[in-house]
């Protein structure tokens, strides 16, 4: 699935701008919209700072140099299209699409379009009854379901990578080897009913009903 993006470098001393054009992260176009040639200087300070990565255009300092870089809002019509190619990927055939379906996603809480693509790809994942059939209007509706099946899905992956006993054992937490396994056995207890509590000098954990 391949996730454009768009940055636009502008700056109050230059007419114009330069749009940065990435898919799937990679640098595929740069359009100049600079109203005015660029001298020696100007081109070659700029083109120092176009990233190859879009993951490295924010370790850029662009005010140190006088630019100004910014995200440019995706429209409605690019989520749709890639909704549709997810979807012709999953069923093999074209998704009708209707006249509201642009604004529904446009209005969609993303943080940028990779979030957006992953958002498309745990919907087309998801069994649950409210994710059928597979449609825009519903994708929009659900959001907020959606967002806790994801959580709730890598919750039980990452329990089933590290093979965690439905309790509490202290030579379990000991074994563990790093602190994101540590977190995630924490997790996987307070998922059961579980709290940290103190008993005297050591820390354990008990189920709710057997703190009081």
């Amino acid at each position: 699935m391949s996730i454009t993006q768009k940055f636009e470098l502008s700056s109050k001393k230059l007419h114009g701008c330069l749009i940065l054009s990435y898919e799937s992260g990679i640098l595929k176009t740069v359009t100049n919209a600079f109203k005015r040639p660029l001298n020696a200087v100007q081109e070659a300070t700029i083109k120092r700072v176009i990233p190859f990565n879009v993951t490295d255009i924010p370790k850029i300092d662009y005010a140190g140099i006088g630019l100004d870089c910014k995200a440019l809002e995706p429209t409605g019509g690019q989520r749709v299209a890639l909704f549709c190619d997810a979807y012709k990927k999953a069923y093999g055939t074209s998704y009708l699409v209707s006249k509201k379906d642009g604004a529904l996603l446009k209005q969609l809480p993303a943080k940028d379009e990779t979030e957006f693509a992953e958002i498309v790809a745990t919907y087309f994942a998801c069994d649950e009854w409210w994710a059928s059939p597979k449609n825009i209007g519903g994708m929009a509706n659900r959001i907020n379901e959606l967002r806790q099946w994801n959580s709730t899905t890598k919750d039980k992956t990452t329990t089933s990578k590290w093979h965690f006993p439905n309790g509490f054992s202290k030579t379990r937490e000991q074994e563990c080897k790093t602190n994101e396994e540590l977190q995630a056995y924490w997790r996987h207890l307070r998922a059961l009913g579980f709290k940290k509590t103190r008993v005297g000098i050591v820390e354990t954990w008990k189920k709710s009903t057997d703190l009081i």
